[in-house]
């Protein structure tokens, strides 16, 4: 277990960024596309300098099992891991990424993404919040460059891609 000590440090090497956005369908399905072992190569398609996921490789369980995890694969040839940490279909779930191949290996110690899902005026509201965790205190102001100028746009176009997959699909009722 960490000490206050520690988990204050550890804050103060942290760097969040959280989006919200609408849905027009139930929260089961929006859910299950979000959470599906499948949706990252169809959802992280890239922005500015972040490469989008190509593939993944050698789940170690299946998807909706905290424990489980994975190899991503981008498309710029580089690769990260990723854990399911929580898993509660269909409010919550969260990952953690590690050992990023490329640049951000230098910055980052791991980051923690997490995702709520709540019926909202018809419809489902989801928040996603990534919290990166910066491998010290020289590492976290390019860490929150990075952040503020590309990691936003990511989860942006992330989240549009979300909503197009369900404009393009007729909402079912529960």
């Amino acid at each position: 277990m960490l000490s206050d000590h520690e988990i204050r440090r550890a804050t103060r090497l942290e760097v969040a960024v959280t989006r919200e956005v609408f849905i027009l369908h139930a929260i089961q399905e929006v859910f299950d596309f979000v959470a599906a072992e499948d949706v990252l190569p169809k959802i992280l398609t890239g922005y500015g300098m972040v490469p989008g996921v190509a593939s993944t490789s050698g789940a170690s369980g299946p998807w909706d099992r905290p424990g489980s995890h994975r190899l991503v694969h981008l498309a710029d040839g580089s690769t990260l891991n990723e854990g399911l940490t929580q898993f509660d279909r269909p409010s919550y779930f969260a990952y953690r990424v590690s050992n990023p191949s490329f640049a951000l290996k230098h910055l980052l110690a791991e980051a923690c993404g997490q995702f709520w899902f709540e019926p909202a005026d018809g419809g489902t509201k989801v928040k996603w919040t990534y919290t990166f965790r910066a491998k010290n205190h020289l590492a976290k102001l390019p860490l929150t460059l990075f952040v503020k100028s590309q990691w936003n746009g990511y989860m942006d176009v992330c989240l549009t891609n979300v909503v197009e997959h369900f404009a393009n699909s007729p909402a079912l009722t529960e």
